[in-house]
């Protein structure tokens, strides 16, 4: 009888042991599930925002539990456009390659600059560029990093206009302009394929103010003046009436902007070398 006993309590031992086993492996499975969705949570954040923002902005939205959720939030932050003069009527006259390669050195150059000053790219229409400050992340100066990163463009086009005639292109002119105010921003799309954007009414008056500019000229508008606490060199003033607008609006022309930033476009002689 002794013996029987003994032949029980080795088989229950080994039936626990065997479902400890089983719980362990079931346990690493689900482990490495989890890992492999954060994985690939990670690897589609970095595709959807990596090309676009600095590293910095990247890591904090890796923290993010929702970064990538479809949707969008009503935030006020600072919008900017940029686009090339007689860049059109430039195209048709160069060849595909050489065209490529001064768009491509000229965006590149322009996208070190935004990220430098935390802005976000949020996409290139041609040689345009439409850019955000104060989202993803939150800034309460994203008006003054908009007008400080706007300069330092201003400023970079001697660096690639030199390039260009090194190596026969023709010299870029470009004009940029700047709005604030309350908007839609988050991920837009299904669930195929998703970008980060931006819309509302302050997204279309942003594009108007750029409208204005002529070559090395940054406007911006009153809403984005009066949030900038530090000292800005303001070369004149205009009375414009764009569309959806009523009324004029009083919109300014920047050449520099001070501390912290301590920077000015207002000639080739002031520009300093980014």
């Amino acid at each position: 009888d002794a013996g029987e006993k003994v032949g029980v309590i080795a088989v229950l031992s080994d039936i626990s042991e065997l479902t400890e086993l089983r719980d362990a492996v079931k346990a690493m499975k689900q482990i490495q599930y989890l890992n492999g969705q954060l994985q690939l949570r990670n690897k589609l954040l970095n595709e959807t925002f990596g090309r676009f923002l600095s590293d910095e902005i990247v890591r904090q939205l890796l923290d993010t539990p929702d970064g990538l959720m479809l949707g969008g939030k009503k935030r006020t932050l600072t919008i900017m456009m940029s686009d090339l003069r007689g860049f059109t009527a430039m195209s048709e006259q160069m060849d595909p390659q050489s065209l490529i390669s001064m768009l491509n050195h000229y965006l590149g150059a322009m996208t070190d600059v935004i990220q430098r000053y935390n802005g976000t790219i949020i996409e290139f229409i041609g040689d345009g560029i439409l850019a955000i400050f104060g989202a993803p992340v939150a800034s309460d100066h994203h008006a003054e990093d908009a007008v400080a990163a706007a300069v330092a463009m201003q400023m970079r086009m001697k660096d690639i206009n030199e390039w260009n005639t090194e190596r026969g292109f023709p010299v870029l002119e470009m004009g940029i302009g700047i709005n604030t105010g309350e908007v839609i921003v988050g991920n837009i799309g299904s669930e195929k394929r998703t970008k980060y954007g931006v819309v509302g009414s302050h997204v279309n008056l942003c594009g108007r103010i750029e409208s204005y500019t002529i070559g090395g000229q940054i406007l911006i508008s009153p809403q984005t003046r009066s949030l900038i606490a530090c000292d800005l060199d303001v070369a004149q003033e205009l009375e414009v009436f764009p569309k959806g607008v009523k009324g004029g609006l009083t919109i300014s022309h920047i050449t520099g902007i001070g501390k912290p930033y301590h920077r000015s476009c207002a000639s080739d002689s002031q520009a300093e070398e980014m």
